[in-house]
This record gives structure tokens, C-alpha cells and sequence, in this order.
């Protein structure tokens, strides 16, 4: 009975939300947070120190919630196998809470791919190319997009995926140009592959439904992808196609991202382990901060309608009727997901402007998830103190850095060029 009259309540609420041009990101999130039920939510902390609502930056007043248990030591892991099981625990409770579980209907989607020369870059051979998503009932979906600037004479050549946003016309950065990530990729001879995520899976909850996810499933059900995972998803069938051009080593394709792309590289990378590398940059609450940290980005910020629509609807559920102190999963869980594969988590400084997505919280996450690595036998970063900037702990596979300037991934890049030549072909 009660099935059948949230059923109904679907499809009324549906109805004007369908006939709304174009809806919004609020209505989408009132649409899914009362068709399933989460009702009311707290809201989120602001970024603004000095308003009423501001989000905590005193590291006195952080709290001492205990995250959830990993392990406490490497040797309790019992090796690598069985570790490998305790990640198959871990994952579950990570896509059904965290980033959501990819619909059955996805793996019926198909990929047209078509390449194209574009204009040269600074001499360098530029290619787009574009897959085009049709479902099985031959509905034409969104595409996967991306754009490979080669360097000079490319054979079997390492590659970096960066996710890569799509700037609204007109918009340039305030202050100096920094430093391009793609001519220090091809300066290495690394293939730079812009991946516009945008594009297959748009970043606002508004557009949830012309984008994959509404291809695949819409309305979401409880435990369904949001964009984080859609995006991961595209960037695995991109990497599927990087893999068979000769000019590609398959085995050394790396992935790149700052901010929310931060937050999809870590997903993308701890669901795939084909990526060679991945960076995860400035990633912040959702992505590798240890969420029980109550300072800057709160996890009511992620269930607010701003940011929910980079996760599972699940995620509502620890902002409104519980919170993030019974959330069952931390960065560090997922971080782990990773292992053994070789990956890089960095930041800026708190006092240049990163401070809202909690340096010393992922530092937390970081350390927390190293038995991971060891107990396959790896080094990794040790617990203690966080490590002294621009030294980090980059001479092991999981790797931390933390760099001079602000909320910006270009001065890690040399770094991770570093560990991605290191370690991104083991």
C-alpha cells in the first residue's frame, strides 16, 4: 500500500517538474528528496567567516568523531587477499552511501566513437574525438568528449586524462595566467587528453535527466549513480578507446582532476584500477577530507541542492534524519578502494585560499587509508604529523603533497608527473 502511494506521489510530483522550462536545481532536489522520502534537511555551512552560518576554521573546535575502522595496523589486514575481500565490504557500503551504484540498463548503452583532426595547438597535433551514447531503444544520449593534444612523434607515449571544465563564454582568470597543464604534459612527451565531463553528464542537478543518468534510469532510486560516478564511467570507455591507438601505451593512462574533479578522479580511480595513476587535487568534502572533520565543507553542503546531484540520493539521509556521525563510510574507506594502484592526493595551503576543503582532512584520510597499501607489501605514507609542504610523502605509491599556493592543481602537476612516471606503469 505504501508502495503504491509513493508511486503515485512520483507521478504527481513529476508532472510539473517535467513542464517546468528549464527546471532547477532546487526543484530537482525537493523533486527526489521528497519522492523518496528524506524530508526536511539541515543546511549547509557557509564559506563566509563572518556569516551567522559560517562553516568552522578553528582547529580547536573541530570535534573528535572516530571514523569508522579500516584497520588498525597492516598485519591485521592478513595480505593482500585478504584485504582484497575487505575492499569487496568496503565497496558496497561506499556506492550505497557515497558515490551510488551504476544502473543494470547502463552496460545496454552503446558508444559510437568518431575522430576528427582540429586546429594545432602550438605545433602540437590536436584530435577530437566524441562518443556518442545510443540506447538500446535508439534514443541518442548524451556524448563523451575529448580532446588529444599529441607531442612530437607519439608511439606507445604515456597519456593524462584531465577532466577538464567547460569556462562559459568570456570568462578569464583573475590575477596572472597560471601555468598550462597540458604544455607541462607535453613538455614529458605525455599524450594531454581533455576529458569535458560536462558533456555527458551536465554539473547541476537541473540537467540530471538529459544526461546519462536520465538515460540510463530516471527518476534515480535510492541508491543510484550521481555525476561523480557517471563521469567515472565515461572516463573508463574513454580510457577502453585510448587503450587500442598505437600511439598510446595502454598500461600508463593517468587520470587528472581539481575541486569536484577531485572528487570524480577519486572515484574513477578507486573503481578502476586500469588508470595508470590518478591526481586527486583540492578534492575536499565528497572526496578524499575524512567527512568527520567538522571544519570547512560540511557534508550538509553535499546533500544541499547545489552539490547532491555529484552522488547517490543517499546521501540526503545523513543531513536530515541522521547525520554524518552515522555515516558508515569515510574518505578513508574509499580512499583504500584504491589499492594497491598508485595514486597522488594533494593540496593547497589553508592560509592561500584551501582552506574550505580542509588540507589537514585529507592529510587524516591519507594516513588512515596506508595500511591499505601495506598489506600488499608497499610503502606508504606513515601516521603522525602531516608532512612539511612541497616535501609530502611522494616516494610511495599512495602519495600526499601538499604545495605553496592556493585552491589550484598546476602546482602539483610537476610532482605528479614524477610519481606517475615512478610508479604509473606498476
Amino acid at each position: 500500500m505504501r508502495r503504491t502511494a509513493l508511486a503515485a506521489l512520483a507521478l504527481i510530483l513529476a508532472t510539473p517538474l517535467l513542464a517546468q522550462e528549464p527546471p532547477s536545481a532546487e526543484s530537482v532536489h525537493a523533486f527526489e528528496r521528497e519522492r523518496l522520502g528524506y524530508g526536511s534537511l539541515r543546511p549547509g555551512r557557509n564559506g563566509d567567516k563572518s556569516a551567522p552560518d559560517a562553516a568552522n576554521f578553528d582547529e580547536a573546535k573541530v570535534g573528535d568523531l572516530v571514523p569508522p575502522p579500516l584497520v588498525t595496523d597492516a598485519a591485521q589486514l592478513g595480505g593482500p587477499e585478504a584485504f582484497r575481500q575487505r575492499q569487496e565490504v568496503i565497496r558496497p557500503l561506499v556506492e550505497d552511501n557515497w558515490t551510488g551504484h551504476i544502473p543494470a540498463a547502463a552496460n545496454e548503452l552503446r558508444i559510437i566513437w568518431n575522430r576528427a583532426d582540429a586546429p594545432a595547438w602550438r605545433g602540437h597535433a590536436v584530435e577530437q574525438w566524441i562518443g556518442q551514447i545510443v540506447a538500446p531503444d535508439g534514443r541518442m544520449g548524451p556524448q563523451v568528449d575529448a580532446r588529444l593534444t599529441f607531442p612530437a612523434g607519439a608511439r606507445n607515449a604515456s597519456s593524462i586524462v584531465e577532466y577538464s571544465y567547460i569556462w562559459p563564454p568570456g570568462f578569464a582568470f583573475p590575477g596572472p595566467t597560471p601555468p598550462d597543464t597540458r604544455a607541462m604534459t607535453l613538455a614529458r612527451g605525455v599524450v594531454h587528453v581533455a576529458y569535458r565531463v560536462q558533456l555527458l553528464q551536465a554539473d547541476t542537478a537541473a540537467q540530471m535527466e538529459q544526461g546519462v543518468i536520465g538515460l540510463a534510469r530516471w527518476p534515480r532510486e535510492r541508491h543510484d549513480w550521481g555525476a561523480l560516478r557517471a563521469w567515472a564511467w565515461g572516463a573508463s570507455r574513454l580510457r577502453e578507446q585510448l587503450a587500442a591507438d598505437p600511439r598510446i601505451d595502454a598500461g600508463r593512462i593517468a587520470l587528472a582532476g581539481h575541486s569536484r574533479f577531485g572528487k570524480a578522479v577519486l572515484v574513477a580511480a578507486a573503481s578502476d584500477h586500469a588508470f595508470s595513476d590518478a591526481l586527486v587535487s583540492s578534492s575536499g568534502a565528497g572526496g578524499a577530507k575524512l567527512m568527520r572533520r567538522d571544519f570547512g565543507e560540511h557534508w550538509t553542503n553535499m546533500a544541499g541542492a547545489y552539490a547532491y546531484h555529484w552522488y547517490t540520493p543517499e546521501v540526503m539521509l545523513y543531513a536530515g534524519r541522521k547525520d554524518v556521525a552515522e555515516l558508515p563510510v569515510d574518505a578513508h574507506m574509499l580512499i583504500a578502494l584504491r589499492a594497491p594502484r598508485p595514486l597522488f592526493i594533494s593540496s593547497g595551503l589553508a592560509e592561500k585560499g584551501d582552506d574550505w576543503v580542509d588540507p589537514r582532512g585529507m592529510w587524516l584520510s591519507t594516513a588512515l587509508a596506508a595500511p591499505a597499501w601495506q598489506a600488499f607489501g608497499l610503502e606508504a605514507p606513515p601516521a603522525g604529523a602531516m608532512p612539511p609542504v612541497l616535501e609530502g610523502y611522494t616516494d610511495t605509491p599512495l602519495a600526499f603533497y601538499q604545495h605553496d599556493q592556493g585552491h589550484v592543481m598546476w602546482a602539483a602537476w610537476e610532482a605528479f608527473l614524477d610519481h606517475a612516471e615512478r610508479f604509473g606503469g606498476t
